[in-house]
């Protein structure tokens, strides 16, 4: 085929590709009449148990959240959050789960490290942990006071889930709330 036919046959290529996708786009295009939704905006939020099971789907406890503890805004992690203390020193209280095996002990070790408190080749990362009897089951609660935050948690193991409400925050206004953090996982039911 000479250089001429083929010049003329990729041109007519690109003429016949650019038609069809002409035809395509006109065929796409219909009258159709444009819809406008209103949804009614939430001016209130209530956070109960029965709420949060709705809108998560998946928290399988009830508890009695502190009357001080305000919800705010979750992280990317967390299926709820409080925030409690001064505003500029506050704490912060949330839920999250990982999975099963993420484990107990590799948790309490990464919190350590999140306040700095040292463990030593030897010490068991466990040390500041107990059994914690709750209704419909057990947990484990920690107690981590590093040189200038504490971390306050509970894992819950469950199903497939580990489960964990965690506080965390300078070591005054954790040992402010520490009492009241204690009360709020000592309510928490298990189903």
């Amino acid at each position: 085929m000479s250089r001429k036919n083929k010049v003329t046959l990729h041109a007519f290529h690109q003429y016949t590709f650019r038609t069809s996708i002409a035809l395509l786009l006109l065929a796409g295009c219909q009258d159709e009449e444009i819809r406008e939704y209103v949804v009614p905006v939430e001016n209130e939020r209530i956070f109960t148990s029965d709420l949060l099971k709705d809108q998560f789907g998946a928290i399988p406890f009830e508890w009695k959240a502190p009357a001080e503890w305000v919800v705010t805004d979750n992280d990317q992690f967390s299926k709820i959050a409080w925030k409690v203390g001064p505003k500029e020193d506050e704490a912060r209280i949330t839920l999250s789960d990982l999975p099963i095996a993420a484990g107990l002990v590799p948790q309490v070790t990464r919190w350590r490290g999140q306040i700095e408190l040292k463990t030593g080749p030897n010490d068991d990362p466990m040390s500041d942990t107990e059994t914690l009897k709750l209704t419909g089951g057990n947990a484990t609660y920690a107690h981590l006071k590093g040189p200038e935050s504490t971390i306050l948690g509970l894992l819950v193991p469950q199903g497939d889930k580990l489960w964990i409400f965690k506080f965390r925050g300078n070591n005054n206004v954790a040992e402010q709330q520490r009492t009241v953090f204690r009360e709020f996982c000592e309510s928490i039911k298990i189903p």
